[in-house]
């Protein structure tokens, strides 16, 4: 991978491991990625692509090595609003009782928070007018303001993906962190949210995306990142798609190990 020196770093991991109940997911992770760019994240089953995305929002805390998100560290990204998240759906309880709406609102509620005064501790739909009016244009983004007052369980596969990046559009932040936001969805969903993710790099942003679907990785994406518990390469999509990449990332690579 070559970049000139100049390049801006959106992502940057250092001798990073994790695990669960000691037994490790990734490990010895170091990595560059460029901002602005739509970064695919790619490799088999279990290879730890869903958990380096918990590792840069915090959710999950490394077992040792640095992070770095949009040249800070990943606490101070946090409290600046600048990752968002897309999580799977498995992920999400579809049942509690919340209107798309109140869901979008949900991505202002840090912005709130930083602007201060009695409002910052109301509930997100108390938040006043210029978040609403923030959560309707995220909504108009990706064509589901007319859901708005719909339960968020009562949507299609397409149309909850869909609410859950105007969530992260809504957050305004500068990272868009996507994982499997094609699973499962139709192809008017499909086309909306990688034309979405298009218009947010175009506008300096960046995305990293896990996805299982290569050839839309081909058509879309403008750098590659293959994981089997460890990078296996980074690179552009002609290079890291070629067989030989693949078939290098896509072959298990053993790591064990305790805390």
């Amino acid at each position: 991978m070559t970049n000139p020196e100049h390049e801006r770093w959106v992502v940057e991991a250092d001798g990073v491991a994790a695990d669960y109940s000691g037994l490790i997911a990734l490990a010895d992770v170091d990595l560059r990625l460029p901002a602005a760019r739509l970064t695919a994240i790619i490799g088999p089953n279990g290879a730890g692509k869903s958990t380096l995305l918990k590792l840069l929002t915090g959710m999950k805390k490394p077992l040792r090595g640095s992070l770095r998100v949009c040249g800070m560290d990943i606490h101070t990204a946090r409290r600046a609003n600048a990752v968002a998240y897309v999580p799977q759906e498995t992920d999400i309880d579809w049942d509690y009782p919340i209107s798309v709406r109140d869901v979008v609102l949900t991505g202002r509620y840090g912005r709130s928070r930083q602007s201060g005064g009695w409002r910052a501790w109301l509930p997100p739909r108390f938040i006043g007018a210029s978040h609403h009016d923030k959560a309707h244009a995220a909504m108009a983004a990706v064509q589901v303001d007319d859901l708005a007052d719909r339960p968020i369980g009562a949507l299609s596969g397409g149309q909850k993906k869909r609410v859950f990046m105007a969530r992260s559009i809504a957050q305004e932040a500068d990272l868009m962190l996507l994982d499997e936001p094609l699973a499962g969805v139709d192809r008017r969903s499909e086309r909306i949210i990688i034309d979405y993710l298009k218009e947010f790099v175009r506008c300096g942003k960046s995305v990293l995306m896990v996805t299982h679907d290569l050839p839309t990785v081909r058509d879309c994406a403008d750098w590659v990142v293959l994981v089997n518990r460890a990078i296996a390469g980074v690179g552009d999509p002609e290079e890291m798609l070629a067989a030989e990449a693949l078939e290098k990332g896509y072959h298990r690579i053993e790591h064990r190990g305790e805390r």
